[in-house]
C-alpha cells in the first residue's frame, strides 16, 4: 500500500538540484533510431510475400497493401507499446537523477497584518551599548553580550516565534498569522525574506545572517525602505507596515530618504522607525595581539529628527531602545496600532526529495516494457 501511495501520489516539483542530468534525455532520439531499425528487421521477419514477389518483404510503409497483415499483428503493437513504456522509463529515471524537490501545497486563510522588517547592517551596528568597564566585567564573567545588530536580530527572532505560536493552522478556521518579510541594508539594500507566514524559513535565514555578509561601510536607509515598499506595493492588505531598525543616519545609497517616504505614502505604507542604541556613544571591540579583545568608545550620532520625520509623514511612530526587552515592548505597542485583515495564501509546508518517487515510476514502466516484450513480442526457437 505504501508503494502504491509513493508511485501515484501527486507532488508538484519546485526545483531540481542537478538540472544538468536532463542531458540524459538525448539518448531518446538514439533509441528512436534503434527502434526504427529493429522495426525494419521485424517487418522482414513477420511479413509473408505475395506470389511472384521476392522472398524478402520490402514493405516501406506500414499501411501499404502488402503490409496490412502487420497492422493486424498483435506482436507488432506489443512491440510499439513496450518501446513507448521504455521511453517513459528513461524520462522518469532522468528526472530522478536531476533530484527534484517539492512540497505539499496547503491553502490557508489567515487573519493578520503585514510587516516588513528593514534592518540596518552597517558597521555601527557592531557597537555595544555598555561602558568599557561593563564590557570587561562581562568578559571576565563570560556573559553573552549582544551588539546592536544582535539585539535587533534576537528581538525579531523572538517576535517571529511569538507569531508562530499564535498561528495555529486548524482546518475550517481562520488563523491569526501575521505575514512577515525581512529586508537588509548596508551600502546596498536587498530583500532577504519575501513576505510569508513560513516562520521556520524566516528563523533559519535570520540565524544564518551575519553583519559582515554585505558591505557595511555605509547606511543606505532610503534604499532599504524603498526595497520593502517595492515588495509591498502589490499587496491588498489594509495594513502595510515597515519596522525600520537602525542606529544611525542616511549615508550613501542611490535613493534618498525623501524619495523613499514619497513611495511609502503613495502605496499607503506606514513606517515605524526603531532606533537601536542608548545614546550617541557606544563601545566597539577589536581583537588585540594577545588574541583577546580591546574595547574603546566611539561616537555614533543618530539623526532622530530624520527618523521622527519618516514616522510622521507615513503615519507611524518612532521609538528608541537599547535592550532586547525594550525592543519587544515597543513591538507590542506597534502591533496594537495595526489592523488585521483576512488573506488567503498557498503555503509549502515542507520540501520533499521526490527522487524515489520518479525512480519507482521509472522501474515500474521498465518492468512493464520488459514483460510485454518477453510475453508478446520475442519469439523463442
Amino acid at each position: 500500500m505504501e508503494f502504491i501511495d509513493l508511485v501515484f501520489m501527486h507532488q508538484p516539483i519546485d526545483s531540481f538540484e542537478h538540472p544538468w542530468a536532463f542531458a540524459g534525455l538525448l539518448v531518446i532520439p538514439l533509441g528512436v533510431f534503434a527502434v526504427m531499425r529493429l522495426t525494419k528487421r521485424y517487418l522482414r521477419r513477420v511479413m509473408l510475400p505475395d506470389a511472384g514477389e521476392p522472398s524478402e518483404c520490402r514493405c516501406r510503409r506500414v499501411l501499404h497493401a502488402d503490409c496490412r497483415v502487420l497492422v493486424r499483428s498483435l506482436s507488432f503493437w506489443a512491440f510499439c507499446v513496450s518501446a513507448l513504456l521504455l521511453t517513459l522509463s528513461i524520462v522518469f529515471l532522468t528526472v530522478a537523477l536531476a533530484k527534484p524537490y517539492g512540497g505539499a501545497t496547503q491553502e490557508t486563510r489567515t487573519e493578520g497584518i503585514e510587516i516588513y522588517f528593514v534592518v540596518d547592517m552597517s558597521a555601527s551596528m557592531k557597537a555595544y551599548d555598555y561602558s568599557v568597564s561593563e564590557m570587561r566585567e562581562r568578559e571576565i564573567m563570560d556573559e553573552y553580550t549582544p551588539n546592536r545588530y544582535n539585539v535587533a536580530r534576537n528581538t525579531i527572532l523572538g517576535f517571529v516565534r511569538s507569531r508562530a505560536d499564535r498561528c495555529s493552522l486548524n482546518s475550517g478556521m481562520v488563523s491569526r498569522c501575521d505575514r512577515i518579510g525581512v529586508a537588509m541594508f548596508g551600502q546596498y539594500a536587498f530583500i532577504d525574506i519575501p513576505m510569508t507566514t513560513d516562520y521556520a524559513l524566516i528563523e533559519r535565514h535570520l540565524r544564518k545572517r551575519r553583519i559582515n555578509d554585505i558591505d557595511a561601510t555605509q547606511s543606505a536607509i532610503g534604499d532599504g525602505i524603498m526595497s520593502a515598499v517595492a515588495s509591498l506595493r502589490h499587496s491588498h492588505a489594509k495594513s502595510k507596515n515597515i519596522i525600520l531598525v537602525s542606529d544611525g543616519d542616511q549615508k550613501g545609497g542611490r535613493v534618498s530618504v525623501s524619495q523613499a517616504i514619497a513611495a511609502a505614502r503613495m502605496y499607503d505604507v506606514k513606517i515605524f522607525p526603531v532606533v537601536i542604541g542608548a545614546s550617541d556613544r557606544a563601545v566597539l571591540a577589536e581583537v588585540n595581539a594577545a588574541g583577546g579583545y580591546s574595547y574603546f568608545e566611539a561616537e555614533f550620532p543618530v539623526n532622530e529628527k530624520l527618523l521622527e520625520e519618516i514616522a510622521r509623514q507615513t503615519g507611524g511612530v518612532a521609538y528608541r531602545v537599547s535592550r532586547d526587552e525594550e525592543f519587544m515592548g515597543k513591538m507590542t505597542a506597534i502591533l496594537e496600532k495595526l489592523e488585521p485583515q483576512v488573506t488567503v495564501e498557498n503555503r509549502r509546508n515542507h520540501q520533499l526529495d521526490l527522487s524515489l518517487h520518479y525512480v519507482a515510476l521509472g522501474f515500474l514502466f521498465a518492468l512493464m516494457a520488459v514483460g510485454i516484450y518477453v510475453t508478446a513480442v520475442r519469439h523463442y526457437p
